[in-house]
Formats: C-alpha cells, structure tokens, sequence
C-alpha cells in the first residue's frame, strides 16, 4: 500500500520524477534503483494529515517485503512523517524513532494479506501505542485503482484512547474515518473508475468541508466559500523536495557519514528498548531519558549495537545540557551576493527608500556585488509559535557608510548559521572578508574550561526563579537577556565547563545550568519547546579593548571577530542535551553536518538564486538541508507572505535530479535525486474556471463510525499480545536491513 494513493483527496495519481543517470552509474546501483516517491499537496491534504501519518507509518514498516518472515522490527523516524519541512535549525537532523512489532501472514496466494502492528513511540507527556489491523486482498490496477483493502487502527496515549480510525478501499471507492481527542476528527468519501476520474467530500470537525472532482486534466475544489479549478498537468505544478538521496557520481552508491546515526537497543529495568544514536541525540522507544538522573555512566543500562553483523555493546552517558563550538571559515561577501540574512540590528537613520525600516528589529538584509549595496527586503518576527518573516514593499537601501565602524553580526540560513562581516574604513566592497562558522559539540569531561558570557547568560539564581515564572520569565541573569556591551563589566557572568557541564560558581557552590524536564517551563514559554541557548561565550577574557574606539570606561564587548565561541543549551528535547556512547574509555564518534557548496542553476524556477552559490548541510544520507525557503497559501498555492495566516513554508527552488556536487570530507564526488517531493497544482484562476464547469460537485456522504479496536480482546480484529523479538531491526524507515 502507498501513501500517494491517499496523499490528496483528489487521489491524484502517483507521479515518479524521471532520473537519468549518468552512463558509467550502473544500472543496478542505488542511485537507480532507490524509490522516489512524488505526491500532491492541496489544502484537502490538511484535514486528513493524521491519515497521511498513518499511511507513511505504515509504508515505512514495508509489510509487503517482509509477508511470512515471522514477526519482525521495524524502525520509522516520526520526524519524517510528522513534518516536511526544510532549511537548518538546532533540531535539523535530530530524529525520533518510534519502533513497532510487525508480522504479515498470508496463507495462500488466495487469501488476503493479514499486517498486525504493534508501534510504541515517546512523546512529551507519555507513551503513545498504535494497534493496526491490516488485510489488503487485491493492489492497485485499472479497475480498482486503490487496490482493495482495510486498515483499522487506534492510538492510545498513557492508556488512554487519543485517535481511532480506517480506510476502506474497495475496487470504485475509497472512505477514511478518524475520530478521537487527539485527532484532526476527519472523514472521506471518494469515488472513481480510475485514478483519472473521480468526485468525493472531505469533512474536518471545526474546519472547511471540502467537496471536490477531478478528471484527467483539471481538479475543481470548493470549500463553500472558495470554489477553485486547477491544472493537473505536473509540467504546470509548483514541486518542492523535502528529502534528496546523495550518491557516489561515479559508482551510484549511497554516500553517507563517515560516522553517521544507527539503530540501537537499551536493556535497562529488565527492559528492552530500541533507539538511535546520531550527532544530535539519543532517544530510546519507551524509555524517559530525562526521568534518569544525569551519570557518567547510567548505572544499570546496557546499549547494544542493531547494525546487521555488529555486536557491539555501549555503555550511555547523560548531561543535560551541550556545549557547542562555532569555529570560524572565512569567505568573501562575493559569496553572499543576493543570499538574505538577518541580522539584529538598529538601523535608525542608516537608510532610505522606505520610512518604515527604522529602529531595533532583526531586520532582512542583502548585499548586491553589483551594486556596491546592502538593501533591506524584510523583517523576522518570532513568537511562541516560531519565527517568520515579512517582506518589505519598497525595499530600503542602506547608507554605503553605515557599517563602516561596527560589524554586522547576523544569521545566514544558506551558511548553516552565524555569520560576521567585519567593519572597514569604506564602504564595503565584493572582496571583504565574511566569516561563518562551523560545529562541533564537546563531550562533558572531555575538556576544562573557562568561559565568559555577556548576552543571554543563564545563572543559577535565573534558572531556580524561572519555572515559577510567567510565560514571559527570562532564564538570563546579570541584567544580560539582551545587550551588546556591558557597563558596568559586572553585568556578565562566568562559567565553568567540566564533568559537570557548564557550572555557575557565582555562589560559591557550583550549579550546573540544566534545565532539561518539561514541567520546569513555563506554560506558553517558547523555551519549552526550543530549551535554553545562551549567547556567545568565550575562552578569553572580555575587556575594553574588545570595544569600538572613544567607548567610556569601565566597558567591556565581545571580541567582534573570535577565531572560535561556544554556545551552551539545555532543555527536555534530545537535540538540548549530552548523549554519548562509550566503549571502553573511547567515545564513539558521531559526525557533525558538513558545509557543501553548491551553485544554483540559472533559470526563471530558481527566482532570485538563480546563478548564485550557497552552502548546504550534509547531515547524512537523506539530510541535505539550507535551501532557503518561502510560503505559499494553502487554499490557492499562490506566494504569499510568511506572515499571512495559515501560510505554508516550503523550499524556494528544488535541486534537479542528477545535480552534482562535492563532498569535502573525505572528497567525494556526488550526485543528488529527489527522495520524496511534493507538488502544487497550478491554479487557473476564474478566467478559465471554465475548465472545470464540466464537473459537478455532488456531495457525498462520508462515513461516520464503524470503527475496530485492535487492542480488544472482544474485538474481531484483535491483534493479541505482540511477539517478543530480540533480533536487529529488519526495517529501518521502509529499507529492508
């Protein structure tokens, strides 16, 4: 069964991007053979995203690969079937493995396929435990498009039942009905002859119900309000990448890490519990890790080795916090033409064009070569629920003397995070320096540490009054939440970095800078979700020299330059905190992403990045991400502002298949396919909404209950209790191990 088929209530068919490869890959490497999966993304698609995560759940244990070899493990990143999303964050290659019990039975070529799956994942709060009941009789073909089959499924969370639902496909028709407390509450009923044809309703409880039809040309939705018609045709849709295979351009073999993530086992309690280890973390099925006291190591747990032929055991480390260290590369602003960056910055008086780009805000900024220029084309606003950002209608051009004296500090999305355009004596030009930075965490006990930190500096009394603060308590001391210098000096703080982590010893006693349960947030805090990070910290002191010139005494700055800075987190997400593996006294080494430069193709569909370079983050095979991103509108996929409600973050251009590049580390050279992609339908507009007249919208009454519990005993479609398997994972996110 393939998600595609359900992946947009018009049931588009499943379109696979063609790759031609060059001629000395062989035909059966992976570059060749590895699947793509291409789907279409409509504002349908929104009412049954819990449907579409059940689906990609369920593809991704491979149950028709595995029919008859006994109950088995299977792996499925949550991440990749929650969200799609691109660009770098702190979280970017974090994952979050849930792990299932699966058995397929089939007993003749005569009978239907019986799929039972057990899945457990860990959540913020609890446990969650799927049970899904699957017989499919017949796949897909021209008379019954969608194959016949029906999967009845139940969610529960901490014991409780938070989602229970099925999809029912039979040879002309396909229904979906979820309901439940953690549910989106959705049902559909679709009907076709083919995957060419078709009508059907979508209903979402406290949302739009969508009655649409669609035929081999056009797809004609209507909300009640918005009643839109749009072209089928993949050569007119929008297609955005969210995930790209990178490959060996001249054997067509996957090119991952030198150290990259695997699958793990925990025995601890008398309990075993599968996992992950990578760069940014370690999370285990079922298994709290912050409900474990900090050690080094965890009395008790055994960590083994799942890759096939490996037996290696581990003992795991846990800190809950991270030090990470920026070391800096340098590169000219050449490099950064045309790429935004923010930046934090007061730009009063330092620009014309547009009389609303004035004061403190972190403000959108470009550097033209050309034009010898910065412009000012946006603003980044954050809240609790992220950060997005406006554009700016004129653009303002800043004064060619405005940062002639001071540096500009900012973030590059495209450079994997901070960069710094040092001051000069002129106005700037395409050769001056840029400095971004690269990363690396260092393990607790690894290393001693002196550390200063003048901006967003976490302290021990800070953090003991934070919880019982309101949602807009800060976790900084020293008067350092938000501030550029510091007069007097004594408005900073000093760490300590050992064993322990980092250490306030500002009361004599140190106290580790942890914050790493839930329930020590605020409720509504941003911090909850994202953790703590303080700003930038450094191994020398800070002093007045660091200062620009005529700066009254008694100051001191941050060094506007630093070769290298660390920077210290801590929270309840994994990607927050120290994770480590040993064996013996050694680390096990865990790669961290690696910059790779490449040049965007010229072309109308790569918009203003056409021609220009950037930096992309390698994080493994599957996890290549910096691409900048935009937003389109849900109801009518048209470009909008990040600021509209409801707006949609998706990549602003997509790498073509076969595209080359270079990795640094070792030197390889790589060629890149899409993984999974999304397209948006062209919308035609009323002036030619005439192509749709043709097809009427008929309501159709969509289910509203039958469901199954698989969890019951007293249920015909009962599970039983799930085979105990002490075998490796047999299925890592739908590859068969």
């Amino acid at each position: 069964m393939n998600r595609s088929y359900l992946q947009t209530a018009a049931a588009t068919a499943l379109l696979i991007a063609s790759v031609t490869a060059p001629a000395q890959i062989p035909a059966n490497s992976a570059y060749n053979t590895d699947p793509q999966d291409e789907y279409v993304q409509d504002d349908t698609s929104q009412g049954i995203a819990n449907l579409n995560m059940v689906l990609c759940v369920i593809s991704s244990l491979s149950p028709g690969d595995m029919v008859n070899t006994g109950p088995y493990v299977a792996l499925v990143d949550m991440n990749k079937c929650n969200n799609k999303g691109g660009g770098s964050s702190s979280a970017a290659g974090a994952t979050d493995y849930a792990s299932a019990v699966v058995n397929v039975t089939r007993a003749t070529n005569a009978d239907p396929m019986i799929g039972r799956v057990w899945l457990s994942m860990t959540e913020q709060g609890g446990t969650t435990e799927v049970f899904a009941y699957l017989s499919a009789t017949q796949s897909p073909s021209a008379a019954s498009p969608y194959g016949v089959f029906r999967m009845d499924y139940l969610g529960k969370k901490n014991g409780a039942t938070g989602f229970n639902g099925f999809i029912d496909a039979e040879p002309a028709s396909i229904s979906q009905y979820e309901t439940g407390a953690n549910s989106s509450n959705s049902a559909m009923t679709l009907t076709a002859s083919s995957t060419s044809a078709g009508s059907g309703t979508i209903t979402t409880l406290g949302s739009a119900t969508f009655d649409f039809a669609y035929n081999a040309s056009y797809f004609r939705r209507s909300d009640g309000t918005n009643d839109l018609c749009f072209d089928r045709s993949r050569a007119n849709a929008e297609r955005s990448v969210w995930q790209y295979g990178t490959y060996n351009a001249t054997d067509g073999s996957r090119v991952d890490m030198a150290h990259p993530g695997f699958p793990i086992a925990a025995a601890y309690g008398g309990t075993s519990y599968y996992g992950f280890a990578n760069y940014w973390g370690i999370n285990f099925q079922g298994l709290d890790l912050n409900a474990i006291a900090d050690a080094q190591p965890i009395a008790g747990m055994v960590v083994s080795d799942q890759r096939v032929g490996n037996s290696t055991t581990y003992a795991l480390s846990k800190v809950g916090g991270k030090l990470t260290q920026w070391t800096q590369v340098s590169t000219t602003l050449a490099s950064l033409d045309g790429i935004p960056f923010n930046v934090g910055i007061d730009l009063t008086g330092l620009t014309s064009g547009n009389a609303a780009v004035t004061g403190f805000q972190n403000w959108q900024l470009q550097w033209s070569s050309a034009n010898r220029l910065f412009t000012v084309t946006g603003m980044q606003v954050c809240s609790n629920n992220g950060c997005v950002a406006s554009t700016l209608s004129p653009v303002a051009t800043v004064n060619a003397d405005a940062f002639d004296n001071a540096p500009l500090s900012g973030y590059a999305n495209s450079y994997g995070g901070s960069i710094n355009i040092p001051p000069t004596t002129a106005p700037h030009t395409a050769t001056d320096t840029v400095f971004y930075y690269l990363q690396s965490t260092i393990i607790p006990g690894s290393m001693s540490l002196s550390l200063q930190c003048l901006s967003q500096c976490p302290t021990a009394a800070a953090l003991a009054a934070f919880p019982a603060g309101t949602s807009q308590a800060s976790p900084y001391g020293n008067n350092t939440a938000q501030q550029w210098f510091s007069a007097p000096a004594a408005n900073t703080v000093a760490y300590s970095f050992d064993a322990g982590g980092l250490e306030d010893g500002s009361g004599g006693t140190p106290v580790a800078m942890v914050l790493e349960q839930a329930a020590q947030y605020p409720s509504g805090s941003s911090f909850a979700q994202n953790g703590i990070t303080t700003g930038r910290m450094f191994d020398t002191p800070l002093t007045l020299a660091n200062c620009p010139s005529g700066t009254p005494g008694g100051t001191v700055c941050e060094p506007a330059n630093p070769a290298s800075y660390y920077t210290w987190q801590t929270g309840p997400q994994q990607w927050n905190q120290s994770l480590w593996l040993t064996h013996g006294a050694v680390a096990v080494p865990l790669d961290a992403p690696q910059n790779i430069a490449y040049t965007v193709p010229t072309g109308a569909a790569y918009g203003s990045y056409a021609g220009l370079r950037i930096l992309l983050q390698f994080d493994g095979f599957g996890n290549l991400n910096g691409i900048p991103g935009n937003c389109v509108d849900p109801v009518n996929n048209a470009s909008v502002d990040c600021s509209a409600p409801n707006a949609r973050y998706v990549p602003t251009f997509s790498i073509p298949n076969g595209a080359t590049m270079q990795l640094p580390v070792p030197s390889t050279p790589l060629i890149v396919k899409a993984l999974s992609a999304e397209l948006r339908l062209l919308n035609l507009g009323p002036s030619a909404a005439t192509a749709c007249a043709a097809m009427t919208l008929t309501p159709v009454t969509p289910p509203s209950g039958g469901t199954h519990d698989p969890s019951s005993s007293a249920d015909s479609e009962y599970l039983g209790v799930a085979p105990t398997v002490t075998a490796a994972p047999k299925v890592i996110d739908g590859v068969v191990q």
